[in-house]
């Protein structure tokens, strides 16, 4: 598993800012913070490093986004 810590930068417009973070919130693998002025706190939860590349890919690419790795958690686990 992948844990990434990140700090989403949002769009100035506050109507395409709230779509943004509805967009975030129906990821399930992502844990949305509450908004800070124009910032807000994400945790990434993904099962292999690959996906969380694809995932910080994705979300860099929404428009008027910018995303920071503030940390990041790699466990592989057996099964």
């Amino acid at each position: 598993m992948v844990v990434s810590a990140l700090v989403v930068t949002l769009p100035s417009d506050p109507v395409r800012s709230r779509e943004v973070l509805a967009e975030l919130g129906r990821d399930p693998r992502l844990t949305v913070g509450e908004p800070v002025s124009d910032r807000v706190s994400v945790i990434a939860e993904t099962a292999h490093a690959r996906e969380g590349a694809a995932l910080f890919g994705q979300l860099s690419r929404l428009p008027g986004v910018r995303v920071d790795f503030v940390a990041i958690e790699y466990s592989e686990t057996a099964n």
